[in-house]
Order: structure tokens, then sequence, then C-alpha cells
């Protein structure tokens, strides 16, 4: 029945703070199909996540959106996600963002989503030097083509995208029969 874990405005309450979730390194979530959002963002919410891993979760639109009072440069620099290494997203459809703002996980390495049909935006990782390897990632051709994407987050800061072994490409639409 929950539609977040924690609501906008919470880390302003005696229990709350911007402090909440500094030491957190896994979130893992399953079956939760009301969840509209899971968490609100500050400036350094999350310095030690690691690990993104959600299933099956329906009403999913936004994993990470913005606190009811954040900083100007929020909005402007992103949301820094220092420690993330690897995401899993499966059975997603309506979300469309993994966080509300610009996501930035330079220490990215790997991305799994499988049925987030409405998702338009991946975490931005930058453009990697020599020697260092780009985040490798598997998703549905579909979804890979409707990314959206800027000046400063391009396909090119990824490995070629693998996609599904299930994905079949439309055949032609013509009679067999003669």
């Amino acid at each position: 029945m929950a539609r977040s874990i924690l609501s906008k405005g919470s880390r302003f309450y005696p229990y709350g703070d911007t402090k909440s979730f500094q030491n957190l390194q896994h979130l893992q979530l399953r079956s939760c199909p009301s969840l509209q959002f899971l968490l609100p963002l500050w400036v350094s919410s999350f310095p030690s996540l690691e690990t993104l891993h959600i299933i099956h979760c329906g009403n999913l639109s936004h994993i990470f959106i913005l606190d009811e009072e954040y900083p100007e440069e929020i909005t402007t620099r992103g949301v820094q996600f220092p420690e993330l290494t690897t995401i899993q997203l499966h059975d997603l459809p309506n979300l469309q963002q993994i966080c509300e703002v610009k996501m930035v996980s330079p220490a990215l390495k790997s991305i799994k989503i499988r049925g987030c049909w409405s998702l338009r935006r991946l975490p931005s990782v930058g453009a990697r030097g020599n020697g260092k390897k780009k985040p490798a990632i598997e998703i549905e051709k579909d979804v890979w083509d409707a990314l959206e994407w800027d000046a400063r987050h391009r396909p090119a800061h990824f490995e070629a995208p693998v996609h599904s072994c299930y994905y079949k490409e439309k055949l032609p639409r013509v009679s067999v029969l003669r």
C-alpha cells in the first residue's frame, strides 16, 4: 500500500536529517506495486550507494525525486552517486527516469534493464579516458532507441548495448501464400 519509502520533507523531522542514508550501500526492492517513488533527494543523499536492484514495481515512475527543499545547484549540476557501480531494473513499465534530475555516476560498470518501456534517461557517466572501461549495458533495443541524450551525455559513453536474447525483429508484412 505504500507509495514511497520516505516521503518528501521527511528529513526535517526529528528522526531524519540530511545524513540519513550516508552509509546505504545496496538498495534492493522487489514486488511493491503501489510505489510511485522510493526516496527524496538532497545534495549528498547517497554517497555510498553501490548497487541499485529493483524488480516488479509497476507504478514506479522515478526512483529518486527532489525533496521539497533543495539547493539550486542540484538542478544545474545534478546529483552525484560516486560509488554506484551496478544498476538492475526489471519489470518497471512506468519508470521514466531513475532520478528526477540529472544523475551523475562516474564509477558505473554495468546496467541491466528489462521491461522498462517508459525509460527515457540513463545516468550520466561522462567520457572515459584511455584504459578506462565504459559501462556495459544490457537493454531492449526499443528502449535503447527511445532514450534521450544531450551534449554531455551520449551513447558513446557506454559499451555497445547487448539486446535481450528474447528480442525479435519485426517480420515484413507480406503474404507467404501465392
